[in-house]
């Protein structure tokens, strides 16, 4: 009788990223999202990232394992460019991980972090994945943009030939990467993805609460922003769209002015749980930001339900919006103020978008049902690979 043949231990998969939680923003709770979903799949997760914003070296998270490797993260917080540098011992960290797994997956092609573990997997021989987040992104230092650019014409063609698949959140990533002849097969373009069970409306009690906690009024209309407080996201251009007739409230790192208008509130960095709560106790999201398109925060505040207010690009014509569900507008003060009145104004739009928001992230934004795709290249690929085969006991 012939001796059954010997099935492979649950895949490897080594997530590699220059940030990552408690560091604060979209691309660390992606990275957490991934590495929690596919280890609930069956997949043995560890996540190799820089140890900035806090954190044990190393410790264990739902389900998988993640390592945070010395980093000096000074032009981040001198320059509030996100751009981490690895001391000498986490290379050989970051070596051992590639060696040990099955796929390695890689958060954006100019970090150091994401070079180094796209060459180890060559010199390794294992699969590569990318997720591109950004294309090129604007900075009030133009030497910044020069280094991008510079960039990718030089290292990130390694990364994008190495990659078995890419994935993007959104179009002006789409047309930047096929613009630089990088293959449309390998493109998959698809949503972040939010817990949609867990980002959901809110209660009016939990509303008042939030807002006492943060000394917002209770009584007056709130205009809420989520990301880092860099020019790129329109933060100055909402800041001087303040009018007496609302509030605007500010969630997120970076620098903040010395003097805030009156209505308007810095929050400095938040907790995801507080970030949720300020969700449910907003009347408007808006996103006045350069660039990006339905990001993290924004499917977050439409799965809460939250009307939003973002920036007329016109790649969003690809995604069929409803344009009374989601206010495209210019990104200037004058034009962010005016959007925000005649809403607060028209209850019936405004309840129009509440649940066009929630259905909309009900429809496209399930991270369960978008992280089911990228499982299924992981499981293509690592059917054909040598490392991944079956093999007969002898």
């Amino acid at each position: 009788m012939a001796s059954p043949e010997a099935a492979p231990a649950r895949p490897k998969v080594l997530i590699v990223s220059a940030y990552a939680e408690p560091h604060v923003g979209g691309v660390e709770v992606v990275v957490g999202q991934q590495a929690r979903t596919l280890a609930s799949l069956g997949y043995q997760v560890t996540v190799i990232t820089s140890r900035c914003g806090g954190g044990a070296a190393s410790e264990r998270l739902d389900g998988f394992e993640i390592v945070r490797v010395p980093a000096w993260n000074g032009l981040e917080e001198r320059k509030a460019v996100a751009f981490p540098l690895w001391s000498p011992s986490a290379l050989r960290r970051l070596a051992r991980a590639v060696k040990d797994a099955d796929i390695v997956h890689v958060h954006d092609v100019y970090p150091v972090s994401s070079v180094l573990a796209a060459a180890l997997a060559a010199l390794a021989r294992r699969p590569l994945f990318l997720t591109q987040h950004v294309a090129i992104v604007s900075h009030d230092n133009a030497a910044v943009e020069r280094v991008q650019r510079a960039c990718y014409a030089t290292i990130a063609p390694f990364l994008w030939r190495r990659a078995t698949s890419i994935t993007i959140y959104n179009t002006i990533v789409e047309q930047f990467l096929i613009g630089h002849r990088v293959p449309r097969e390998k493109i998959r373009l698809t949503y972040n993805g939010v817990d949609i069970a867990r980002f959901r409306p809110g209660t009016p009690e939990r509303a008042r609460s939030t807002r006492l906690r943060h000394g917002i009024d209770p009584d007056q209309p709130l205009i809420l922003f989520a990301g880092r407080l860099v020019p790129k996201k329109g933060v100055r251009h909402l800041v001087a769209a303040a009018s007496p007739r609302y509030q605007v409230a500010l969630a997120g790192p970076g620098q903040v002015p010395d003097a805030a208008p009156a209505g308007v509130t810095f929050l400095g960095p938040v907790s995801r749980d507080e970030l949720l709560a300020l969700y449910q106790a907003s009347d408007i999201f808006a996103f006045p930001a350069v660039g990006e398109m339905l990001t993290l925060v924004m499917q977050e505040a439409m799965a809460c339900g939250l009307p939003v207010v973002t920036t007329d690009d016109p790649a969003y014509a690809g995604y069929g919006l409803d344009p009374r569900g989601v206010a495209l507008v210019s990104p200037d003060p004058q034009a962010l103020r005016r959007t925000f009145l005649e809403l607060l104004g028209d209850e019936d739009r405004l309840a129009y978008m509440r649940g066009y928001s929630r259905r909309l992230a009900q429809e496209r934004f399930d991270w369960q049902r978008n992280a089911a795709g990228l499982a299924a290249e992981y499981d293509a690929v690592l059917a054909t690979h040598p490392r991944r085969r079956k093999s007969k006991p002898a």
